[in-house]
């Protein structure tokens, strides 16, 4: 069980939703905690709130997008045992209408952010022996054609589904765990994610989200709505654990058995398609 108390952690998207209250209740549970965002104004906001609450904290610009200003961001957090690379962007609209710039965006921070939160924090767990990486993915990796409309996010996050995955048992042989965090809907501010578009990306696109009409149904009690802070509270439950996975919305397990059992069922149908 990894220990908290008197440890660092560094949150990317820390300043909004799931990273500010992951970096709440990590401060709750002693950690030092470093948070990193985008905008000055929502950082310095939830650095102000931070240490209201007596956690000994920091704030840094950063666009995760950016390579060298990860890397800097490295050297100013300092060695790092919890790296939670949470950074993410979406946008609405179909593909026909998104453009060239609309994948550069999304791409470069919900799946290069996580890259190169990577490669700038995992070399040095790994030199230590010790060390956390939690990379937050998508419950629309596991049902990509159930959240229509919601563009290149849906597939950096599989990226980045792939990329915990194949890091976890590497990781493991130098003291380091990785897990996969899968949200659904949460109350955050993400779809509001336009408004920190930088503008060499152009203008914002227009668009609507929208569930598939003959899709799965929900189970349980308001399974696909949560607030931010109980999603970090089953995150760090999981991180407590080791869990390579943990899953948030219990409700949306048909979602991912409707999708998967189509991806099965192609295996039992490979021999409809001989090669010769």
């Amino acid at each position: 069980m990894m220990e908290f108390k008197g440890k660092r952690t560094l949150i990317t998207g820390g300043a909004t939703g799931i990273g500010r209250a992951l970096a709440l209740r990590l401060a709750a549970e002693g950690m030092e905690v470093v948070i990193a965002s985008t905008n000055e104004e929502r950082l310095d906001k939830a650095l102000q709130e931070l240490k209201a609450a007596g956690a000994k904290a920091k704030a840094y610009q950063c666009d995760v997008a950016d390579r060298a200003a990860v890397r800097e961001l490295a050297g100013k957090a300092g060695p790092v045992d919890l790296m939670i690379a949470n950074a993410g962007v979406t946008t609405a609209g179909t593909y026909l209408d998104h453009r060239d710039e609309d994948y550069d965006w999304v791409l470069g921070v919900a799946l290069r952010g996580v890259t190169n939160c990577i490669q700038a924090f995992y070399p040095d767990m790994a030199k230590r022996g010790s060390g956390h990486i939690v990379v937050v993915g998508s419950q629309t990796a596991y049902a990509p054609d159930w959240a229509l409309n919601h563009g290149p996010y849906v597939g950096a996050k599989a990226a980045v589904h792939a990329i915990a995955f194949a890091l976890r048992p590497e990781a493991a042989e130098h003291g380091v765990g990785v897990t996969l965090l899968v949200p659904a809907h949460t109350l955050t501010d993400i779809t509001e994610g336009e408004r920190s578009r930088p503008v060499k990306y152009g203008e914002p696109l227009e668009g609507q989200i929208s569930i598939r009409e003959n899709g799965p149904p929900l189970l349980g009690d308001h399974p696909f709505t949560l607030s931010a802070d109980e999603v970090a509270r089953r995150a760090i439950a999981g991180i407590k654990a080791d869990a390579p996975l943990v899953m948030t919305h219990a409700g949306l397990k048909t979602v991912t058995e409707e999708y998967f059992n189509r991806v099965l069922a192609a295996y039992d149908d490979a021999a409809l398609f001989p090669t010769e």
